[in-house]
């Protein structure tokens, strides 16, 4: 969510040629996925194998199953161990995969995550011109376009290749799909199905080379490791005019990795991939694709009104701090705003739990609810107001950069661009849970701003943040967000 990273020539072609594109493919992968707390494929198997183990009657204790899995992963890859479930599976893959892949509490607990909901802005912006195909299972592409207000009448799940009616808004499954509603269907897993797809020519490989063939096709969410879909792109017909490009996070990679050698690897990447037509792109952290796929929808709607994302956001950031926060202003007048906007946070926070749950809050609980903004130049965050004190002097705070390896859960709320956890502790703070909530404008265009968080000295054991039910952590985030986002916005969009 930090838009430093898209602040480069690159990244403005990328967005200039999509967004001009007469038609454009996305083909979207496990990334989208994991931003709703569903697991990596390497995840899902290891989850498999485990379930499996324990119906293997040579594996009589925990510990032998444990290892088990873990040799298993060692020494076969993933579509190999995928095989291996099948076969000792006492269930088939259709009853096992949903139920590991969602947990105890079904696919309906599950909801989309930003890229899967700028997917459905960018289908909204292109129309038919945008075709949306998907490795995952689930269906979080059709949920958040039902939300972003397409009609469930019209948006239809497919895992074959057919004719589609005009008004449909079809989103095409290469690798089958186990959703919320019915049963799964032709799942893709095992090392006997990849290599059955690549037999002959299967409709995945009909499809996907057609698009490659004739749209400009960009991967979203995906590393590029589907053998399937590395095998398309070195088969198809490239065509000087059309180029495609995939978005690949450091987020991802980069960890304690040194800036020589990050730009060693990006380098060979950007040449493999160019050997088949796609500009390999780089963004920091796994908000920024998603952001990056709005910009290009954004674009296309804005014409030559349009203003790139790093603009529009020092913009209003800088405005927020200047007339929000006082930043600029005499000390006097920084700190007696600070008063009341520590005063103004913990009425909001009092006010919004009281509504969740339906009763004061626990008064031998102490909450704190904090507003942490990012710089004008999407690089650092500062925490700028507390609802338990009052800062003084501007020059004393001191902003936090932004890693995706950082400990706070503020950086990694907009790192990641979704709702972060995290416990801790710590001799220097009594906070025991913090919870952060990305903020993120939607008018008068999509910009990401920072975070909330909402800490408590117990545990997450023990804190009414955390017991609470699922239904009123929704009322308690969505309420605090409402309640402070729009006065944010009006600063941000004047003068």
């Amino acid at each position: 969510m930090s838009f430093a990273s898209l602040n480069s020539p690159q990244i403005e072609d990328v967005v200039q040629r999509f967004s001009s594109a007469p038609n454009v493919t996305l083909i979207v992968g496990a990334g989208a996925s994991m931003e709703a707390s569903l697991p990596s494929w390497s995840v899902l198997i290891e989850r498999l194998l485990g379930r499996v183990s324990t119906t293997n009657p040579l594996l009589t204790d925990e510990d032998a199953r444990a290892e088990w899995v873990r040799r298993t992963l060692a020494r076969e890859d993933l579509l190999a161990a995928g095989a291996i479930v099948e076969v000792l599976a006492q269930d088939g893959l259709a009853t096992l995969l949903p139920q590991e892949l969602y947990g105890a509490g079904g696919a309906g607990t599950f909801e989309p995550g930003p890229t899967a909901y700028q997917v459905a802005y960018l289908r909204r912006c292109f129309g038919s011109r945008a075709t949306l195909l998907t490795t995952n299972y689930d269906d979080l592409i059709e949920r958040a376009l039902l939300t972003s207000g397409f009609s469930k009448r019209d948006v239809r799940s497919y895992v074959r290749r057919r004719k589609v009616p005009a008004s449909a808004v079809p989103v095409t499954h290469l690798h089958g799909l186990a959703g919320r509603e019915g049963s799964p269907k032709s799942l893709v897993l095992t090392e006997e199905q990849y290599h059955r797809m690549q037999r002959g020519t299967s409709w995945q490989e009909e499809c996907v080379t057609d698009q490659l063939e004739s749209t400009s096709c960009l991967f979203v969410g995906t590393s590029l490791t589907d053998p399937n879909l590395i095998r398309y792109l070195y088969g198809y017909k490239q065509a000087q005019s059309r180029a495609h490009a995939a978005i690949f996070v450091r987020q991802s990679d980069a960890e304690g990795a040194s800036e020589q050698v990050r730009a060693a690897r990006e380098d060979a990447a950007a040449k493999r991939w160019d050997r088949c037509g796609v500009g390999a792109v780089f963004v920091d952290h796994f908000a920024d694709a998603a952001q990056l796929v709005y910009e290009i929808g954004y674009r296309r709607e804005a014409g030559t009104a349009y203003v790139p994302i790093a603009k529009r956001a020092e913009r209003a950031l800088s405005r927020i701090a200047r007339v929000a926060l006082l930043k600029e202003s005499p000390q006097a007048a920084f700190a007696e705003r600070q008063i009341a906007l520590s005063k103004w946070l913990r009425e909001t926070l009092r006010a919004t739990l009281q509504s969740a749950v339906g009763v004061d809050p626990p008064a031998d609980e102490p909450l704190a609810l904090a507003l942490w903004l990012l710089s004008a130049d999407g690089r650092r965050i500062t925490g700028w107001a507390h609802s338990d004190r009052a800062h003084q002097d501007p020059t004393t705070i001191e902003s936090i950069p932004l890693h995706a390896e950082s400990t706070w859960a503020a950086v990694r709320a907009v790192c990641q661009g979704v709702r972060v956890e995290h416990e801790r502790e710590s001799e220097i703070s009594r906070w025991r849970f913090i919870r952060a909530i990305p903020l993120v404008l939607s008018e008068p265009s999509r910009l990401p701003i920072g975070c909330l968080t909402i800490a408590s000295t117990r545990p997450r054991s023990d804190t009414i943040l955390a017991t609470m039910s699922p239904e009123s952590q929704a009322i308690l985030h969505r309420g605090l967000v409402d309640a402070v986002l729009p006065a944010f916005a009006r600063v941000a969009s004047t003068g």
